[in-house]
């Protein structure tokens, strides 16, 4: 039995079309904050459910889909259109990520949908744009991280471009889709005016290099690859690595505070050293300095370390890992997880969002992310489908209904999963 996550969204209903990452997390981010979003499938499913083993869902998928229901449906098919047109004057919300063009040439863009419902407040989320000579080309992370600066400037002077090692222009694109979506719903509030709103990866990638970029277009400042530490703070700000593990120091960027650290890592003679005696020397030549710091970094605990900066006032922290952050206090007492009952694999945790309201306290029971087509006879009923109908539709491949077996897969070992069952009216890949 599905709850019912109460919050400030309460009552909007959305269509969310989007696939991949961004345009589910936005979707994830409205359905915790209560609305009741439909992730509209193909027959194949969104392929960020893909896995190496055949009818299974991905973690990524579950993650960025949690309390959505499922509709699943050929939408090249025009009983499949007549659905979506159907559901159209009843929601608030529509969210998209595909191409430019790709829902017009489906009769579903905004002009057209907006017709139907003024009220709608349409979210498009692209690559490179909706015009431009790259907007029709083929996007994602790593080609906005390449693209917007982010990968060469990460990495060492010497080294290769390094890309980071996380979606982060997919995830903060679906944080500025989600506020997006929320302005225009307030405008919509006071005027009852509903409107399009757009952004794209390569925006998003501007947002998150911000001062960065302006820094090129003000001071024609360029960032370039600077290794550890950053390219604004002066030596030794950076990761080290203690006797057990890593600990990270952003201390010792001015004279005074060079001084300490000196005298906390038992290095007193750099002091008296002049090629070491100003920040702009040490900056110079901190590729010197490493070694021997790494080597004073090696002789204690990171707990001894962390104890040592603070009697002097300093902050020396850990670098913690999944395993040493999920565990730590602070992770319980920011409420970060929700536990989530899914009908194949138990309960489980998933990582909760990051807002609270004071008003709604965060649940900490989620919704299962849904098996593909979990909910299409149920939402079909509220159009007033009946059974039959509703089957003959599922027989002739125009909407998927899952079958009884797709729900008892289940995780036969750690990041693998058994067998399923294949839908009708078309495979599950």
């Amino acid at each position: 039995m599905e709850e019912k996550i109460s919050g400030p969204l309460n009552g909007v209903k959305v269509l969310d079309f989007g696939q991949a990452v961004l345009g589910p997390t936005c979707g994830r981010l409205l359905a915790d904050s209560g609305a009741d979003v439909i992730k509209v499938e193909p027959l194949e499913g969104d392929f960020a459910r893909l896995t190496p083993e055949p009818m299974v869902d991905s973690v990524t998928f579950m993650v960025t889909n949690l309390n959505k229901r499922s509709l699943s449906i050929n939408l090249r098919d025009p009983r499949g259109k007549e659905i979506i047109l159907k559901l159209v004057p009843k929601v608030d919300v529509i969210i998209q990520n595909f191409r430019p063009g790709a829902m017009k040439n489906l009769g579903f863009d905004y002009e057209t949908l907006s017709q139907i419902n003024p009220r709608l407040v349409y979210g498009s989320f692209y690559m490179y744009g909706e015009t431009g000579p790259l907007a029709r080309r083929r996007g994602g992370d790593m080609w906005a991280q390449a693209f917007t600066g982010l990968v060469a400037s990460q990495g060492c002077p010497d080294g290769p471009p390094q890309m980071v090692g996380h979606t982060v222009i997919d995830f903060g694109g679906a944080i500025a889709a989600s506020f997006a979506i929320m302005t225009a719903l307030f405008f919509r509030e006071r005027t009852g005016v509903g409107q399009e709103v757009s952004s794209n990866l390569v925006n998003v990638g501007v947002l998150l290099q911000w001062p960065a970029i302006a820094h090129y277009l003000v001071e024609a400042l360029l960032y370039k690859k600077v290794g550890r530490g950053t390219a604004r703070a002066n030596f030794p700000y950076g990761p080290y690595k203690a006797k057990d593990g890593d600990v990270l120091t952003i201390f010792g960027q001015d004279q005074d505070e060079w001084v300490t650290v000196c005298s906390i890592l038992g290095l007193e003679h750099l002091l008296q050293d002049p090629r070491y005696d100003t920040t702009e020397k040490r900056n110079e030549r901190k590729y010197e300095l490493y070694p021997i710091l790494d080597e004073a970094f090696s002789k204690r605990t990171r707990t001894e370390w962390e104890q040592l900066f603070k009697e002097q006032k300093l902050r020396c922290d850990p670098c913690l890992d999944y395993a040493e952050f999920t565990a730590h206090p602070q992770f319980e007492a920011n409420k970060l997880t929700v536990k989530v009952n899914d009908p194949r694999e138990g309960q489980l945790n998933f990582p909760s969002i990051p807002v609270r309201f004071s008003r709604f306290p965060p649940p900490e029971v989620c919704n299962h992310a849904p098996v593909l087509g979990e909910h299409t006879k149920e939402i079909l009923q509220e159009l007033g489908y009946s059974a039959k109908e509703i089957n003959q539709l599922n027989e002739e491949g125009v909407v998927g209904v899952p079958t009884p077996d797709m729900f008892k897969v289940k995780r036969t070992k750690k990041g693998t999963y058994g067998a399923g069952a294949m839908y009708r009216g078309g495979g599950r890949r």
